[in-house]
């Protein structure tokens, strides 16, 4: 899943928390970012501002359920 362009930060990694498993954030380079780390969302919260990180780099949910918890922030890839 792709991660909206306009999102709330702060709101987002709120929502991450509640999730039951892990939550990767994965950059076109390849870079991989488990969201339930504190220091990966330092990090995350750091290259926010930079719309060229964001664009589309994807949410990978280990629990499947979780992509519900964090559908208000997602949309899916256009194949």
């Amino acid at each position: 899943m792709l991660l909206r362009q306009d999102i709330d930060t702060i709101k987002f990694l709120q929502r991450v928390k509640t999730c039951h498993d892990e939550v990767i954030f994965e950059t076109t380079e390849g870079d991989r970012l488990n969201l339930m780390s504190t220091l990966s969302q330092y990090v995350f919260c750091s290259i926010a501002g930079h719309p060229d990180c964001w664009k589309n780099s994807t949410i990978t949910c280990n629990d499947e359920n979780d992509y519900q918890v964090l559908a208000d922030f997602l949309y899916e890839e256009k194949k």
